[in-house]
């Protein structure tokens, strides 16, 4: 999850995040970052979400009128497509991927955050890791205090301009969904042209996986990476198996074209992965100097994100 603005009397569970801009009176009318302006733009058809084209055949699918901002990418080969992550659910995403690709749609989530899954009920073909974490998320059994930062998603502060068409409530409901097979790590799913690995990354979430496109040199990162203000404090959040994930990802990056995270500017570039493997052994060695943040947190800012912590170091 992200939000360009946290409010101050709590410290919520947002789960990808960025800090609202000094100047800005409102997240809403801050500039969009500078990364969109090199992407080419498509028609959605639904002014919920944008398409940009980020790399043959691949598009990123944003939701940019509520604070998260989450980015669902289509992968399309020439047998079938892949969706990676669904997005919060409140406007079909079923539709928009239509008018990209009539081949069929196998979706998987990166985690199993609400932000990720909220559009697997539009699909027959959803997989997840056999991991108690995700089938749990599946049956809507989630922490009493990610349900709540969930139900305040489509508040007045949360959404910018009107609810997607047919939305009538501002209070979300957590999403369910049927899993109809599973992925597991090392996994190559086979598009037609196009072939796709399943990294199992765990440290966000118990359940949380990167694809790779080694032959384009490409990487998904949902959550494992974004450019902003990465949030490690969550209850299922571990930031030792983070720490060894973002290890490994950093192995690859001499090998990366693209860093395609979901949150923030859906295009990164491979060496921010090297940039937060020594960002957090810094943490680790007690070498970099902390904010005070709200919940007796710690705050460290680097170059192009910074990273917000327990102050106990205790997940």
């Amino acid at each position: 999850m992200v939000g360009t603005r946290r409010p101050a009397a709590t410290c919520l569970l947002a789960l990808a995040g960025f800090a609202a801009s000094a100047g800005a009176e409102s997240w809403c009318d801050a500039a969009p970052a500078p990364e969109f302006a090199a992407l080419e733009k498509s028609d959605a058809g639904d002014d919920w979400f944008s398409v940009y084209a980020v790399s043959p055949g691949v598009f990123a699918l944003t939701e940019p009128r509520q604070y998260e901002g989450v980015t669902s990418f289509l992968v399309i080969g020439s047998n079938r497509a892949l969706l990676f992550d669904s997005g919060l659910g409140v406007a079909g995403i079923r539709a928009v991927v239509r008018q990209l690709t009539a081949l069929p749609v196998t979706v998987v989530n990166s985690h199993t955050h609400f932000d990720h899954v909220g559009g697997n009920r539009e699909f027959e073909d959803v997989r997840n890791l056999e991991d108690p974490y995700s089938l749990a998320s599946a049956r809507g059994e989630v922490a009493q205090s990610l349900a709540a930062y969930a139900g305040e998603t489509l508040a007045e502060d949360h959404v910018c301009g009107p609810l997607p068409a047919g939305v009538t409530s501002r209070r979300y409901a957590i999403p369910t969904w049927q899993v109809s097979g599973h992925v597991r790590d090392g996994e190559i799913l086979n598009l037609g042209d196009r072939s796709l690995e399943i990294l199992r990354t765990p440290g966000h979430t118990p359940d949380s996986i990167c694809l790779i496109d080694r032959a384009n040199g490409l990487l998904f990162t949902g959550d494992t990476y974004y450019s902003g203000e990465i949030y490690l404090w969550a209850p299922d959040t571990s930031v030792t198996e983070y720490t060894t994930s973002i290890g490994e990802l950093a192995a690859l990056a001499p090998r990366l074209k693209k860093l395609l995270p979901a949150h923030g500017p859906p295009v990164a570039e491979p060496g921010r992965l090297l940039d937060l493997h020594k960002a957090l052994r810094e943490i680790k060695a007690g070498r970099a100097s902390p904010e005070a943040a709200p919940e007796c947190r710690r705050l460290f800012r680097f170059d192009h994100f910074s990273i917000l912590m327990n102050a106990t170091g205790s997940n």
